[in-house]
């Protein structure tokens, strides 16, 4: 067990929980008295970080019996976010009894009958993930590409891919899919393995229904999971709208695995600054109970039209609107206020985002007010942006108004010598 010392600004963000008790630790001496050296403490608190990402605390309490007595288990859980989904507490619950099981000279095997006797559930419960049929992808306009598929985490992650060489990693937002580059992939595909995912809920990717398994943290891991099941590396990273809230914040964590930053109409929000724009898209997407993706796309554009197929391609990935729940609950997840869950890993992925010297390129939709503000924003973050690049008489889904006349800029910026 990797034992950490968590920033108390984190701390004072997340509500305790207590999951696990036992009142008599000492009843075998020798238990108790390993679980101290490898805690390095009788008696206090020692906190890991778990494979979800989330925080958890040990508690020792001496009762004056020259070992620890009393020991108690608790979650950290973001204050104003419900608690994660109970498989992930559960499995993250196993790894510390089989930590336990190990230190104390127990035989893990017994902890693993013991969980299955109980009916612990570590793995997604029945029903509680839909996939969206694969005929409702046929005939795709322009999206020739077969898809593949990577599991993380018991989901199903789809993605594309075209080209080689390089990585050029392409995220898209909310409430869209990979079929939204479809004009910039051939451009890129000549100077580079395109890879474009879709997220999680979203595309051919496997869509939990459960609420609570929706949050900044949990797609952002999976993202992460994502690049290191494919292996990514020397990857130029091309984000647009939720992309680059999840993209920034990965490049932040595994900056080792990127060479350059493509960024888009996106932001890394701190809690402050948004535009009244995405204020009403917020309270829009809060209102009601389902999207009509079509009209949604229609709406959006600038230059351009989009024909019954493309339209219609928006809404394949959801037959329903129970399939729109990371849809539907991704505008709430944008940290508006300082207090909000994000809003403390964003500025430390910013922190650390400062410290690169990678290339940055930032094209921007004139006419997009929903993200007007975060261009200047994300222009002080990076050391050495290029320069200003506005599309003009574009909106906010930029590669579908202008995606051939982007993925030229991004190609010729690419071709280019560093300093």
């Amino acid at each position: 067990m990797d034992f950490i010392h968590p920033d108390p600004e984190e701390l004072s963000r997340l509500r305790a929980d207590p999951l696990l008790w036992e009142q008599e630790l000492d009843v075998r001496p020798e238990f108790a008295e390993a679980v101290e050296k490898a805690c390095g403490k009788r008696a206090g608190r020692v906190y890991w970080r778990s494979a979800h990402d989330h925080l958890y605390a040990l508690e020792l309490a001496d009762l004056g019996r020259g070992r620890p007595s009393m020991a108690m288990v608790l979650g950290h859980w973001d204050r104003y976010e419900p608690r994660p989904p109970e498989h992930e507490i559960d499995a993250d619950l196993m790894v510390l009894c089989d930590w336990l099981a190990r230190i104390g000279g127990l035989n893990p095997a017994d902890v693993a009958k013991v969980a299955q006797h109980a009916g612990i559930k570590t793995a997604w419960p029945a029903g509680s993930v839909l996939r969206t049929p694969e005929d409702r992808f046929a005939n795709l306009p322009d999206f020739p590409y077969e898809p593949k598929y990577v599991e993380i985490e018991g989901l199903r992650m789809a993605y594309v891919e075209a080209g080689s060489g390089d990585p050029i990693l392409m995220l898209h937002g909310e409430p869209t899919w990979g079929y939204l580059y479809r004009h910039m992939i051939p451009t890129l595909a000549k100077i580079g393995r395109v890879i474009v995912p879709d997220l999680i809920g979203f595309g051919r990717s496997d869509k939990p229904a459960l609420t609570n398994a929706h949050s900044y943290k949990s797609h952002v891991r999976w993202v992460r999971a994502f690049i290191a099941a494919l292996d990514l590396k020397r990857t130029t990273l091309v984000c647009q709208d939720w992309g680059g809230l999840i993209g920034l914040r990965v490049l932040s964590q595994m900056p080792d695995r990127f060479e350059r930053v493509v960024a888009m109409n996106t932001g890394l929000p701190n809690g402050a600054g948004f535009s009244e724009a995405f204020m009403r898209w917020r309270r829009f997407a809060m209102r009601i109970d389902a999207l009509e993706m079509p009209m949604l796309m229609k709406n959006s554009l600038r230059r351009k039209s989009l024909s019954p197929e493309e339209a219609a391609a928006y809404q394949a990935p959801f037959p329903s609107k129970d399939y729109q729940t990371a849809a539907l609950i991704f505008p709430r997840l944008v940290p508006i206020r300082p207090e909000d869950p994000g809003v403390y890993e964003n500025r430390a992925a910013i922190e650390r985002l400062q410290q690169l010297d990678l290339p940055v390129l930032l094209p921007w939709a004139a006419e997009d007010p929903i993200t007007a503000p975060a261009e200047k924003f994300l222009r002080s973050i990076f050391k050495n942006p290029a320069p200003p690049l506005a599309i003009e008489r574009v909106g906010h889904f930029i590669q579908e108004d202008a995606g051939e006349e982007v993925a030229g800029h991004i190609a010729k910026w690419m071709n280019e010598p560093r300093p």
